[in-house]
């Protein structure tokens, strides 16, 4: 695991808050729940330059048995190179490709399953490079696709850890179980709803139905894992349930920057969640750019939750992208 949430280069890589860190708490996940110190390897903020990650590296994966399963974690800010790599930005040093990470790891693990995971800007990218080894059971889970920046927020960690917990609400049909199928639907929806941008993953098909957690208990309401709005004061916040009660109550956590908010809320203030936004494929559309604060027009060619993959008029498909409903008319 390698989380960086401060950088030595303060003008093009920004901070994070580090209250509540998501990355501290996926590690203690695996601490408590019986891996060994020796198999864990955690470089943080200045620990984490790329010399140290470079020299950490290699070592730490040749302890590994061939049977074992490597979890690879990153957050951060990601970015792409001047030959267009998708890269991680370590606290100080030279480019960090992903390419480089997912070559390292076949190069110098002996087990054949590994998770590439990562929540940072362009982390698709993990994505692209896990499927180009076919013969290995790699599979990757990202933020955002390899084209497009991601939000400051932990959504995806915490859909994650959600999953290796094994809360209920991500056990879509119920049967006691989290595949890596529920896992990046979960995900996919949770980062198009709460953060409007496209998740990236990569699992081969002969891992879909790979168990995260298991027995797990089931959910006593329906309702329970919905995403819903809730009014306080005239105004809707945007949470989901994760508990009921029989008198009615439903217990809602909502979204923030850690999702640590809850509270119990009557039925009747309560109302399921929809899109604000949608456009039939096909549709001409005008879309907004962040960069230059201008509309420009556009054709609409899939869709996927409350998300619209557009053409632009007049331009090649290499600028084609997902964007989010508040950004399309």
């Amino acid at each position: 695991m390698v989380g960086v949430l401060e950088w030595a280069d303060s003008n093009n890589f920004a901070s994070f808050e580090k209250k509540d860190r998501l990355d501290n708490k996926i590690m203690s996940f695996f601490q408590n729940n019986g891996v060994p110190s020796n198999q864990i390897m955690y470089l943080k903020d200045k620990q984490a330059t790329t010399k140290a990650v470079r020299e950490a590296f290699a070592p730490f994966l040749k302890k590994a048995q061939k049977d074992d399963v490597l979890f690879f974690y990153y957050c951060g800010h990601g970015y792409k190179n001047d030959a267009n790599k998708v890269c991680f930005a370590n606290y100080q040093g030279a480019d960090w490709t992903v390419e480089e990470i997912v070559r390292t790891v076949n190069e110098n693990f002996a087990g054949n399953t590994a998770f590439f995971t990562a929540d940072c800007c362009n982390s698709g990218g993990l994505a692209l490079e896990a499927q180009k080894y076919k013969t290995k059971n790699y599979t990757a889970l990202n933020s955002v696709v390899p084209t497009n920046v991601s939000t400051g927020n932990w959504t995806f960690s915490n859909a994650l850890l959600y999953a290796l917990q094994g809360q209920n609400f991500v056990d879509t049909n119920n049967n006691g179980q989290i595949t890596l199928n529920e896992l990046t639907t979960y995900i996919d929806q949770e980062m198009a709803v709460v953060e409007g941008q496209k998740a990236s993953y990569f699992v081969p098909a002969k891992m879909s139905n790979w168990a995260i957690t298991s027995n797990i208990s089931k959910k006593s309401d329906t309702r329970i894992g919905e995403r819903v709005f809730v009014n306080y004061d005239g105004e809707d916040w945007l949470g989901f349930i994760v508990e009921a009660k029989k008198a009615g109550k439903y217990k809602v956590r909502f979204y923030s920057y850690t999702n640590n908010e809850t509270d119990w809320v009557e039925e009747s203030r309560i109302k399921s969640f929809t899109c604000k936004k949608e456009f039939p494929i096909g549709a001409s559309v005008k879309v907004f750019s962040v960069s230059d604060k201008k509309w420009y027009p556009a054709k609409v060619l899939k869709k996927f939750s409350c998300l619209h993959y557009i053409h632009y008029k007049d331009y090649d498909s290499e600028w084609d992208e997902w964007v989010s409903q508040e950004n399309i008319k």
